[in-house]
């Protein structure tokens, strides 16, 4: 058995298992101290991001009020409170409105905002951070209060009709961008005819005829032959 390293308990599982079992686990193929350095930095790092992000959104420290503003009950616990900055209770929280909360991404593609609007507009809007549920390796998620959005949204745009207008216009360009890609693909296509039929005519003028039986004409006392690969006419007469 190799002996352990004075870092073992810092090891990854799996080294530590591999480790065991190993007489020398670095020339075994596994993974080297310096892979784990640099996971361990990135790591490191992430949660750095991580905590920064949730520090800038919980920057602004506000007493919290003495009653909840729904039911003027003592604000004892509050959810909404702690993580939002949000005067309700626990009781009079709506999970499925006003106080739902819905990801990042969702209010960009709802509400049309920027992440400039969530970030560097005053006061930036807070989130609480959750794994990704269809896959962790995705990153945490951002999750926000639907009423704070809402307010920021009456924020950048003035009005709620401001906004069905910026959807509306949205809607019109994307239109206009599939039409134009639609006419270019048209263009190419005619293009790409055009091409086909000149190469044809070019072939059948530069070509060497090959005719078939000589044919006569007893309306005109001609003879001709047809050419077998352009059905060019060639007429003649005979001595």
């Amino acid at each position: 058995m190799s002996k352990r390293p004075s870092n073992f308990r810092d090891v990854p599982i799996v080294e530590k298992l591999y480790r065991q079992n190993q007489t020398s686990y670095a020339s075994a193929g596994g993974f080297l101290d310096d892979d784990d350095d640099a996971a361990e930095r990135q790591r490191q790092r992430d949660e750095n991001r991580k905590n920064a992000e949730e520090a800038a959104s919980s920057s602004s420290i506000t007493p919290a009020p003495d009653s909840c503003v729904k039911c003027s009950k003592a604000l004892i616990d509050s959810l909404l409170w702690d993580k939002f900055n949000e005067p309700v209770c626990d009781g009079c929280r709506a999970p499925d409105g006003e106080h739902k909360l819905i990801t990042r991404t969702e209010a960009k593609t709802q509400y049309l905002l920027k992440d400039c609007d969530f970030d560097m507009r005053k006061p930036p809007l807070k989130f609480i951070s959750k794994k990704n549920p269809h896959n962790p390796r995705y990153g945490d998620m951002k999750l926000y209060l639907k009423g704070q959005i809402e307010a920021r949204v009456l924020e950048v745009f003035g009005s709620w009709e401001a906004l069905e207008e910026a959807k509306e216009q949205r809607v019109e360009m994307r239109e206009v961008r599939r039409d134009k890609r639609f006419e270019k693909k048209i263009k190419e296509l005619r293009n790409e005819v055009r091409g086909d039929s000149k190469n044809k005519a070019a072939k059948r003028k530069s070509h060497e005829h090959t005719y078939g039986e000589e044919q006569h004409d007893s309306s005109s006392d001609e003879y001709f032959k047809i050419c077998t690969h352009c059905s060019y006419r060639l007429s003649y007469e005979k001595m």
